[in-house]
């Protein structure tokens, strides 16, 4: 919904009147001390380390950090279930709206596809919805079916969720993305690891046995069909299946490791990077992007202005104290962000924030399988 190719959205207009919204309308959204002295650190310590230069970032940051605290400081009950089934939602229609964008008037003008030539010379088109990057896509699926994992695994769930979770995942298949196919790989077995843990827990029970029996077989047959798509040969062909032994670093991680070493090396070529980081641009490196969220971090804030946007983070996510033991599965979509989060820009994304609040309000979705309830109106509050 963009008013012109790179531009601005609809939807940053839409964030800065919500923003005002809650500020003017919303007496119960306030900002506690540390939260406030929290931001203006982060703020006084962007302008000193950029000088003045990319003042546009920092804005764009401290707006979504505005919006997450005026989120999370809120007093109303939010149905957490709701607030995931309009996420996908959202990535559903971008979805279709991608598949079908011959059909709809000027949508195609601004969309760029995605390409990669494979070894034998085929070039071949990279699936993303309505967006231009199929990495960004896909980290959207991927929160989305690492909560609705969660939900089906705590038994929340609608008998739709399975079917939005194939959906989901076959969506993200067309992307072609090799990061996004290895976070399903690491979020499906931690379910897994997850789920005969807990069976292990249980008393011998023939029925739950001959369920996840069926489940296993089901899966088997699921699997052996999908690899003989011919999507699959392209993710072989990537990986560069049964030839690992003759693949380089640089091949197996499709060129990421190569920016890798060129921002470690950024980094730790002096000290005052190593401490104070570079600022918000790294143009006169010569660098591309890290595809690495913690590498950006580093590099662009230091080790101190790392320290400084963490707290920002707990400072904002700080009023849910949740009790985890005995309920790991609600962690699945932030080991799903922080997994991703090792081969993707994440900085300066406006989504990053959105993911955050999606994963604190799941590990808060404790005792009532709808409402998350704030802390001082009949909060969680175990520790």
């Amino acid at each position: 919904m963009k008013f012109s190719p790179g531009g601005n959205t609809f939807f940053n207009i839409l964030v800065a009147v919500y923003i005002l919204r809650m500020i003017f309308l919303n007496e119960k959204s306030k900002l506690s001390f540390y939260q406030i002295l929290s931001i203006l650190a982060f703020i006084i310590f962007s302008l000193f380390n950029t000088g003045g230069s990319n003042l546009i970032k920092l804005v764009d940051l401290i707006i979504y950090f505005v919006l997450a605290y005026l989120v999370m400081n809120s007093k109303q009950n939010i149905n957490v279930r709701k607030l995931l089934m309009f996420f996908v939602a959202g990535i559903l229609i971008a979805s279709v709206l991608g598949t079908f964008s011959d059909w709809v008037p000027g949508l195609s003008g601004f969309m760029r596809a995605t390409r990669i030539k494979l070894d034998d010379g085929d070039i071949v088109g990279r699936f993303s919805g309505i967006q231009t990057n199929p990495n960004f896509y896909t980290m959207d699926i991927t929160i989305a079916i690492a909560a609705l994992l969660y939900f089906i695994g705590s038994k929340k769930h609608r008998w739709f969720d399975y079917l939005l979770v194939i959906v989901l995942l076959g969506f993200g298949v067309l992307s072609l993305s090799l990061s996004f196919m290895l976070s399903m790989a690491f979020v499906f077995l931690l379910y897994l690891i997850y789920k005969i843990f807990r069976l292990t827990r249980l008393s011998f029970d023939i029925n739950v046995v001959l369920r996840g029996t069926l489940v296993i077989v089901l899966t088997i047959i699921v699997i052996s069909q999908i690899s003989n798509l011919p999507y699959m040969d392209i993710y072989f062909q990537r990986l560069g299946a049964g030839g690992f032994v003759d693949q380089s670093l640089s091949d197996l991680t499709t060129g990421r490791s190569d920016i890798w070493s060129d921002y470690l090396k950024l980094y730790l070529s002096d000290w005052r990077i190593f401490i104070f980081g570079v600022g918000y641009s790294v143009e006169a490196y010569n660098l591309r992007q890290a595809h690495n969220y913690f590498l950006e971090l580093l590099v662009h804030l230091g080790i101190v202005g790392t320290m400084i946007y963490l707290n920002v983070l707990n400072s904002i996510f700080k009023p849910f104290s949740v009790k985890i033991k005995g309920r790991m599965l609600c962690l699945l979509p932030l080991a799903a962000l922080i997994f991703r989060g090792f081969g993707i820009n994440l900085f300066f994304r406006d989504n990053f924030i959105f993911y955050l609040i999606i994963c604190t309000l799941i590990m808060a979705d404790y005792d009532s399988p709808k409402d998350l309830r704030r802390p001082g109106n009949g909060a969680i509050n175990e520790k």
